[in-house]
C-alpha cells in the first residue's frame, strides 16, 4: 500500500450493485476500477506538478476512460478532443468559422470578429478555471496528429495563458491553483517530440489481469454480475491474448464486456457451439473465419448451380 497525502483518492469499489441495477449496465464514464496504486500516484503527481499526464498502453487498457472518471471522482468539469490527422494545433484552443465570415462578408453583414471563433477544450477549461471551477481535459490519440501539435501545447500549458487570435492585446489566463488537469493519450503509433515528453508525467497502463477484468465486470453489470460466467469469459480473453503474445494487442476490456453482456442476455455459455460464434464476433473479430466451423450445406437449397 503506497502511503502519501493524496489530492486524488478514488473509491476503488465504484458504484454499488444497487445503483448499477437501477440504471442497467454502467457506462464507461460511470465506472473505473482504480486498482493500480501506481496510476493513482501518477494522477496525483500530475495534479501537484501541473504537468499533463501522458498515457501509453495497449488498446482497451483504459486510457481514454481515465480522464472522465477522474473528473467524476473529483467533482470537476470535463472537456475532450479526439485528435485526427486533420487536427490543427489551434483546434485545441479555438475553431474559426471562415465560411460563415465569408458568407457574412458577401451579404455585407459582418459581425464582430469574436463571433466567428468557437472556444476549444483548453479555452473552455481556462475560462472555467477563472471562475474557480476546475476541469479535466482529455486530448485523445495525440500521436495521430502532425508532430507540430504536441509542441504547440507547450506554450499555453506552460504559461497557463494564450493570446486571443483577433486581439493581440488580450489574453485568456488561469491561475495555477485553478488550472485544468490535462490527460493525453497515445497509441504509440508515432514518436512524440522529446521536448513535449520532458514536460509530461508519463505513465504506461498494463494489459488487464483477470482480477481487474472481474472487478470491471462487477461494477459495470451490478446485479446482473455472474462471477462464474465472468471468470469463464475472462479466461477465454486471456487465452486469446497469450496466443497473440507477439502481435500488437489482444481483446480489450470493452470487448470483454461486450462478450459478457451478450453471453448473459442471450444465455450463451462457453463450451457450446453458440459460444464459438459469440467469441468469434466479440473477442476474435477478424479471426472468425478460422475459428467458426462452416454451417453444413443443405443440398436441397444449394443455389450454387452445382448438382447435389
Amino acid at each position: 500500500m503506497l502511503q502519501y497525502e493524496k489530492e486524488f483518492d478514488p473509491v476503488i469499489a465504484g458504484r454499488s450493485s444497487t445503483e448499477a441495477s437501477a440504471a442497467g449496465y454502467a457506462a464507461d464514464d460511470e465506472v473505473y476500477v482504480f486498482d493500480d496504486e501506481r496510476l493513482v500516484l501518477a494522477v496525483n503527481v500530475a495534479l501537484k506538478t501541473g504537468r499533463p499526464l501522458l498515457l501509453f498502453g495497449p488498446p482497451g487498457s483504459g486510457k481514454s476512460s481515465l480522464a472522465p472518471n477522474v473528473a467524476r471522482e473529483l467533482g470537476w468539469g470535463y472537456h475532450a478532443h479526439v485528435v485526427t490527422a486533420r487536427t490543427e494545433p489551434e483546434d485545441l484552443l479555438w475553431r474559426f468559422d471562415a465560411m460563415q465570415r465569408l458568407n457574412d462578408a458577401q451579404a455585407n453583414a459582418l459581425q464582430v470578429m469574436d463571433n466567428y471563433y468557437t472556444p476549444g477544450p483548453l479555452w473552455r477549461a481556462f475560462e472555467e478555471g477563472s471562475d474557480r471551477r476546475r476541469c479535466v481535459v482529455l486530448i485523445d490519440e495525440i500521436d495521430k496528429a502532425d508532430p507540430d501539435l504536441p509542441n504547440s501545447l507547450l506554450g499555453p500549458l506552460g504559461s497557463l495563458s494564450f493570446t486571443l487570435p483577433w486581439d493581440d492585446s488580450r489574453q485568456v489566463t488561469v491561475a495555477e491553483e485553478h488550472a485544468p488537469l490535462v490527460v493525453i493519450t497515445t497509441n504509440d503509433e508515432r514518436e512524440l517530440p522529446r521536448p513535449f515528453l520532458r514536460r509530461c508525467i508519463v505513465f504506461e497502463l498494463r494489459p488487464p489481469s483477470q482480477q481487474h477484468l472481474l472487478r470491471v465486470a462487477e461494477q459495470h453489470l451490478g446485479a446482473h454480475y455472474d462471477k462464474r460466467l465472468a471468470e469463464l469469459v475472462a479466461d477465454h480473453l486471456l487465452g486469446i491474448r497469450d496466443h497473440r503474445a507477439h502481435t500488437p494487442a489482444g481483446p480489450s476490456t470493452a470487448e470483454y464486456l461486450d462478450a459478457l453482456k451478450a453471453s448473459h442476455q442471450l444465455h450463451v455459455t462457453p463450451g457450446t457451439r453458440e459460444w464459438d460464434v459469440l467469441e468469434a464476433v466479440t473477442l476474435r473479430k477478424r479471426e472468425w473465419r478460422h475459428t467458426v466451423p462452416d454451417a453444413p450445406r443443405d443440398s436441397a437449397h444449394d443455389t450454387s448451380g452445382r448438382r447435389p
